[in-house]
């Protein structure tokens, strides 16, 4: 019993040394095959249709703030080079092709005017020449002259080498000044219907200094009137030379060779920076140029113009205007103008007579936007006249501002609501004519919309 078991246990230990002796069994790693990736043959794919984009006040306040904050006053032919580098990138930024369009004009410069009252007291006024005055040093006694300024005003007081004097409005500076030097004035001091100082241009060139005064010092002058005569002594350093202004031109090609063009003057004058007058007019011009290059192309071809010399006498947009062919005039269906419309008071004022008028006034009230026609004062214009003058259907957007041309013209007057209300107008009205041109190409007339109004 013994010996068995000391065989069997020898045979498990002989057992156990073969099996310590044999090869171990290889370990086998799994791995997944992974079919190839497939080589696709790239095909071109469709355009995305572009999505529509919306008028974004923000994006045209900070436009304004480039321009009036940044940049700060744009004489035109001085010191309007920088805006009109800034506007023509963004132009550019946003798909439009763009030119400039030089032209020539007599600039003018003041290099210093004073007015001062020497009897019966020594006090300075408040005054600065209107734009294209002529120089001059004249001493003499003020002569009030009723009313505002007409020939038959004049014909009531002796001026002849006097000093006149006559408030503003009614009558435009150039035909006040004049009618001064018919008969025979020496000077004429205009004084504010407010109790603020003003600036102005002289449409019209005229022999004499013409100097604008605040309503306060007018209100001085007056004053003393009633007690007995008063002198003053008028030194003006002013002087007219030739410039070079530059309109700045985007295009979008439309469909059509129909053509709508969107407009804005960007210089200003010395005063001040031109928040109101009219920074907030470019800025919604360059976002409302965003806005229509980030969507399908128009039916229209539109022309997004910066005006330079606005200010002088609308010398941009005449410029402009004048270069047209007679062909490029029979396509033209409309010119919006926006000027002076981001601050000041009251409802947003869509002028003008026209389809393209009623078209916008019937699109503010769509989006419930209080919105009106109006008139300008007979001493006031903007770009819109150039092209009515030539028969163009226009349409000028605007609010009533009182602080245009003072140093009060500030960043701090512009308000997104406004800016909102004009851009989004003016969206609307190019949709609606986009959509007439559409429905029926052969239409020679788009704006015929019903209802209008």
């Amino acid at each position: 019993m013994k010996m068995k078991r000391r065989c069997i246990g020898l045979l498990v230990c002989i057992l156990s040394a073969l099996a310590a002796c044999a090869p171990a069994t290889p370990t086998v790693a799994i791995i997944p095959t992974l079919a190839p990736t497939p080589t696709l043959t790239p095909t071109p794919l469709a355009r995305p249709t572009p999505e529509r984009a919306n008028f974004d006040a923000t994006r045209a306040f900070d436009a304004a703030r480039k321009l009036a904050g940044e940049i700060g006053a744009r004489v035109a032919g001085a010191s309007g080079a920088q805006a009109a580098d800034y506007i023509a990138s963004e132009f550019e930024k946003y798909g439009l092709q763009v030119t400039r369009q030089p032209f020539e004009f007599e600039g003018w410069e003041d290099r210093g005017t004073t007015a001062q009252l020497v009897s019966p007291e020594n006090l300075k006024l408040d005054a600065q020449a209107l734009q294209y005055s002529v120089g001059g040093k004249v001493d003499g006694e003020v002569v009030l002259v009723p009313g505002l300024g007409n020939r038959a005003d004049f014909a009531q007081v002796n001026v002849r080498d006097k000093i006149a004097l006559v408030k503003r409005g009614g009558v435009p500076f150039s035909v006040k000044a004049q009618n001064a030097a018919e008969v025979g004035a020496r000077a004429l001091l205009i004084y504010n219907d407010a109790p603020t100082s003003f600036t102005g241009t002289l449409r019209e060139r005229v022999s004499i200094p013409t100097i604008a005064l605040s309503g306060k010092s007018g209100q001085d002058i007056l004053k003393l009137l009633k007690n007995g005569s008063v002198r003053a002594n008028i030194a003006s350093d002013a002087a007219v030379e030739k410039r070079a202004g530059y309109n700045v031109v985007g295009t979008l090609k439309g469909k059509t060779d129909e053509t709508i063009v969107l407009g804005g003057h960007y210089d200003s004058v010395s005063a001040g920076p031109g928040a109101g007058d009219n920074a907030s007019g470019v800025a919604t011009l360059i976002e409302l140029a965003r806005v229509a290059g980030a969507g399908a192309p128009p039916q229209h071809t539109l022309v997004f113009i910066a005006f330079d010399a606005e200010e002088l006498g609308m010398l941009g947009s005449r410029a402009y205007v004048d270069s047209l062919s007679d062909a490029q005039l029979a396509k033209l269906r409309g010119m919006l103008n926006f000027d002076m419309l981001g601050a000041g008071g009251g409802p947003l004022l869509l002028m003008g007579d026209g389809k393209l008028a009623l078209l916008s006034r019937a699109s503010a009230k769509e989006l419930d936007i209080d919105a009106r026609n109006s008139s300008l004062p007979a001493n006031a214009g903007s770009d819109h006249e150039s092209f009515a003058r030539r028969g163009v259907d226009t349409v000028f957007f605007m609010r009533d501002y009182d602080l245009l041309h003072t140093p009060e013209d500030t960043l701090d007057q512009i308000k997104l609501e406004y800016l909102d209300q004009a851009g989004r107008v003016a969206q609307r009205v190019l949709e609606r004519l986009d959509a007439a041109s559409k429905s029926d190409s052969s239409n020679q007339d788009s704006l015929k919309l019903m209802p209008l109004e």
